[in-house]
């Protein structure tokens, strides 16, 4: 009788009281990206996931759709805010999709090394973040490709050389061609599958890639050059969906966003090293180290002011330029 009077007593609390008793919620975070899989940034995401999942007891995860099987960064990020996707791991065009103004961080010709650029990001980095925010996105941690060059099939070592090749450019990409404008020439806008069977027709013979990217997608191979002064820093971030991260509960929000942000910091750090790295690697394969003179570096830095001016009160603002600028000029000064 007492065994009865229990249970059905346990019956009336689980029905009053039904998610105290309930199983903790399971969130799985879908993540699509272009990277490779088995390539540097997919094992890395991996680790982290492994680590997440560990520090929530299985209940947070994510799960990887690399090798752009999801489709290109704007495509990605159409899905996220559809709800076919969680998140992306987007590259500078992919966030631009988001919000346009992050962008000024790939004005071409503009920084000198990674330290400017990280200065620049510590700067700006939760403002940035809170823009996403306003589009419904969660920033969860930023990274990058290392830095942009020019590679060809022909030689280019001045402003000229660049006027007469056939560049491509990524068709969802206002800086890259913005900058081909500023050359004075028209860029040819093919997506990123059509890339390679391009340079092998001769519709183009110029293209502007990391060097790991560029081994990544076989792409060096069918160049011969390339010139080391680099065009931008590729940007790069994890964001997913703000909706969805706010339902998960603070103690996982928590976990999630400082674990990303630790890992991402790492990834950007080795991908920077294996970028410098693998320009060794692409003289190894044939392809030919170009060197501009000091007043070529100085006319390309004029065409990279001028493609950045042009994009002004357009993809970003001129305030926004100019804060970008004088925190450069802030750091140099130091």
């Amino acid at each position: 009788m007492k065994l009865f009077a229990l249970s059905l007593m346990a019956a009336m609390l689980l029905a009053v009281f039904p998610n105290s008793v309930n199983a903790e919620e399971d969130f799985i975070i879908t993540v699509a990206t272009v990277a490779p899989k088995g390539s540097m940034w997919v094992r890395e995401m991996e680790k982290l996931d492994k680590k997440i999942r560990e520090k929530t007891d299985g209940h947070v995860q994510f799960k990887f759709y690399p090798g752009g099987v999801a489709g290109d960064d704007k495509t990605m990020v159409q899905k996220i805010r559809g709800g076919q996707l969680v998140g992306a791991g987007l590259t500078g065009v992919g966030l631009g999709e988001i919000f346009p103004g992050i962008r000024v961080i790939e004005a071409p010709f503009t920084f000198r090394d990674y330290k400017e650029v990280d200065y620049v990001m510590r700067k700006l980095s939760k403002w940035f973040k809170k823009q996403f925010e306003k589009q419904g996105f969660k920033v969860l941690g930023w990274t990058d490709q290392g830095f942009v060059y020019l590679m060809s099939q022909k030689e280019i070592k001045s402003v000229d050389d660049v006027k007469t090749a056939k560049p491509w450019v990524w068709d969802v990409d206002p800086v890259g061609q913005a900058t081909f404008k500023a050359f004075g020439i028209s860029p040819v806008a093919l997506s990123l599958e059509n890339v390679s069977t391009s340079l092998d027709s001769g519709m183009i013979d110029t293209i502007y890639i990391s060097p790991v990217a560029a081994l990544a997608l076989g792409w060096y191979k069918r160049v011969k050059f390339y010139v080391d002064f680099p065009i931008t820093n590729g940007a790069g971030a994890i964001v997913i969906s703000k909706e969805f991260f706010d339902k998960m509960p603070p103690k996982y929000q928590v976990i999630v966003e400082t674990l990303s942000a630790q890992y991402l910091r790492a990834l950007s750090n080795k991908t920077r090293k294996e970028n410098d790295h693998e320009r060794s690697t692409l003289e190894k394969n044939g392809i030919k180290r170009l060197v501009p003179s000091a007043d070529d570096v100085k006319q390309f830095m004029a065409v990279g002011i001028k493609a950045a001016d042009s994009l002004a009160g357009n993809l970003y603002s001129k305030k926004l330029l100019k804060k970008v600028r004088d925190l450069l000029n802030e750091y140099r000064n130091k």
